[in-house]
């Protein structure tokens, strides 16, 4: 007996999930939205103190397959960078959790410096940091460290001065 009832229920709730389109629709739909996958960068690369002219810069990220993608830039003759902002479409789901997993290393000197390591769960521009860094630099002889921020936890031998939080200076 308890079978048959077990089996009613599964009906009933299938029936009710499925033609209640409002929260049928909520639960299964997938909107597009547009998110950032890197925040952009900007600073300058030194070794021992020195600008790191003409270093290879690769920010390499993955966020919907395994083998990820990547970009490379140069440095200038004084060692400053900037990498741009790479924005992507994503379906959006209650069922499924966005997460960008982001690897920053320079190519200098015949060397390979791992800078930057961080997983960004933030759809936001900055979201990964909580704002954008000020004086930003990276000196390549420091060893990497760990960053524990507010949302996510950074491996990185880069530094910064302060972040500049949009919203903050918008309200003063």
């Amino acid at each position: 007996m308890t079978n048959k009832y077990l089996y009613k229920s599964i009906i009933f709730l299938s029936l009710i999930l499925f033609t209640t389109n409002g929260f049928s629709m909520s639960i299964f739909s997938s909107n597009k939205e547009e998110v950032v996958l890197c925040s952009s960068l900007e600073g300058k690369i030194t070794l021992n103190g020195e600008p790191a002219s003409g270093a290879k810069i690769v920010r390499w990220f993955k966020w919907k397959d395994q083998k990820g993608e990547s970009q490379s830039i140069y440095a200038d003759e004084h060692g400053f960078f900037a990498l741009p902002t790479v924005k992507g479409e994503l379906k959006s789901s209650i069922l499924a959790q966005f997460v960008v997993t982001q690897k920053i290393t320079v190519h200098y000197q015949a060397n390979e410096y791992e800078i930057w390591v961080i997983g960004k769960d933030s759809k936001e521009e900055f979201g990964e940091l909580g704002g954008k860094p000020i004086n930003f630099r990276c000196e390549l002889s420091d060893e990497p460290e760990t960053v524990d921020l507010e949302d996510a936890l950074l491996m990185t031998s880069c530094k910064w001065d302060s972040i500049d939080n949009k919203e903050n200076n918008n309200n003063e």
